[in-house]
């Protein structure tokens, strides 16, 4: 859908551009209604071939009027989320719930089902499981969660639930290639969800204060291959100041930087390349973060964050208040912002333009951009107690491919891509940083506390990284050791 609306566009600026050819050249000549509707079914038929219709291949099924029970541990307080529950009771109007609504209603209808959700904490999953009555289908919780509860043997592997196919668009395959393990996977993400979109981390730029201080356009800059860190340091460095001249920097400053350092040295880091973790050819994980590359661009973050001249503020060390962000930026007090992408709902009433970057290379020899996401979403799994593991699948897997044109294209085209966002190359950027996401399988499940430990270390200006890998690594090796044991000794079908 994302390179439908991209090529749809670029269609309409080429029609754009011709009929305003044929005006110059023929000033007194005027299009006819036929002319005009023969445009528009030319768009209508490139956006058919280019297009085809998404299937999944599912059987015909009548499941007779069963309850399909999810457990849901995000709880209705996590307000920063877009949304927190994926059953909406009734059609609101507004655009992601609607969606909801929309889309169970029509699995509902497809396969002769009820939708129900309610709220469990991961212990209240645990015990349900353990109770073995097969209470609940699903369950959505947190990377850490899913691990735990994957190791104890609690969930299914979805490798081997027949009907899902995670070569479907509508599975994240990113995530599907980087959060297995021995080849096991227990979280399913996909257009199903909205939490792991919200943690997609993206860069805002304050276009005003581009434009006042005579800055190159970040989206050309993307473009041409040129958004790289130094020359994020470069435009940063000439709008920092102590607004107020009290020799002291804090909130009532202007920065070129501005994030909190748990989102921001990691955001950084992938952009250049790097993970915390990998997988080898056996898909077991290896920490491979003291490596060339990555040691190079930690050191260079560093020297641009704590350099001589103060341009980065760090929300979480500087007030201890990460919520000062949605404040300082709109205030025009901040040229670049990184945060989760969901915290665009902050910039709604922002009178200044702003738009949407991707991380920046490492230098211009790098030849992709990459994204990361934060880790903190709620992904999918199936509890080895549910009663029917196939009657399961086939509505997951449904619930799936009804999303992309209901719950997807709510939340990416008209929320982030026109409520959100202020221009049409925001959207373009928004394309590049989710086909790109990276999740880092320390990061999700947050093994050994390697990502906190990184970005503590950043944040003190600490380059020793040999010294912490080599005091980290024995713990390190233990941990993954003791996961890949558990993993191989499960059977293939819990």
């Amino acid at each position: 859908m994302k390179k439908v609306i991209t090529m749809l566009l670029a269609v309409l600026l080429l029609l754009q551009t011709v009929a305003c050819a044929e005006s110059s050249d023929n000033a007194e000549e005027t299009a006819s209604p036929e002319a005009a509707s023969a445009e528009v079914t030319g768009v209508e038929e490139i956006v058919e071939e280019t297009e085809p219709e998404i299937t999944d291949d599912l059987p015909e099924s009548n499941f007779e009027g069963y309850e399909f029970v999810i457990f849901n541990s995000n709880p209705e307080s996590n307000t920063w989320f877009t949304t927190v529950h994926v059953d909406v009771e009734e059609d609101s109007g507004d655009a992601i719930p609607s969606a909801i609504f929309n889309r169970n209603l029509a699995v509902e209808d497809r396969l002769n089902i009820k939708i129900s959700e309610t709220e469990q904490t991961a212990d209240q999953i645990k015990n349900t499981i353990l109770a073995g009555d097969g209470a609940f289908d699903m369950s959505l919780m947190q990377g850490s969660n899913i691990l735990a509860h994957a190791q104890s043997g609690y969930l299914m592997n979805l490798h081997t639930l027949p009907y899902l196919n995670f070569e479907k668009p509508y599975w994240d395959a990113n995530a599907v290639e980087q959060l297995s393990i021995c080849d096991k996977l227990y979280v399913g993400v996909g257009d199903f969800m909205t939490t792991q979109i919200d943690e997609t981390i993206c860069m805002f730029f304050n276009k005003n204060l581009i434009d006042d201080h005579n800055l190159e356009s970040p989206y050309d800059l993307v473009a041409n291959g040129t958004w790289t860190l130094d020359k994020l340091a470069e435009m940063a460095s000439t709008t920092g100041n102590d607004a107020n001249g009290d020799g002291v920097y804090d909130d009532k400053d202007n920065y070129g930087m501005m994030s909190w350092r748990g989102v921001f040295y990691m955001f950084l880091l992938n952009g250049c390349g790097n993970t915390l973790i990998e997988k080898d050819t056996d898909d077991i994980p290896v920490f491979t973060f003291y490596n060339e590359s990555f040691v190079n661009s930690y050191e260079k973050i560093l020297s641009i964050i704590h350099g001589e001249k103060k341009i980065y503020f760090d929300a979480e060390k500087d007030v201890n208040n990460h919520r000062v962000q949605e404040i300082m930026f709109p205030a025009n007090q901040v040229l670049f912002w990184s945060e989760c992408i969901s915290w665009a709902k902050a910039l709604r009433e922002m009178e200044a333009n702003f738009g949407i970057l991707p991380a920046p290379k490492f230098d211009e020899t790098q030849s992709q951009y990459y994204s990361c996401n934060n880790g903190n979403f709620f992904g999918m799994s199936v509890p080895v107690s549910v009663s029917d593991p196939e009657r399961a699948a086939i509505i997951i897997e449904a619930l799936q491919s009804a999303s992309t044109k209901t719950v997807l294209a709510a939340y990416y085209d008209i929320t982030l891509k026109s409520k959100y966002s202020r221009d049409e190359e925001s959207s373009a950027m928004v394309d590049i940083i989710f086909d790109t996401t990276t999740y880092d399988c320390s990061t999700v499940y947050g093994l050994g506390g390697v990502k906190t430990n990184i970005y503590t270390m950043a944040s003190e200006n600490n380059k020793d990284l040999a010294s912490f890998y080599n005091k980290q690594k024995k713990a390190l090796t233990k941990t993954i050791e003791k996961i890949v044991e558990k993993f191989q000794e499960m059977d293939d079908q819990p």
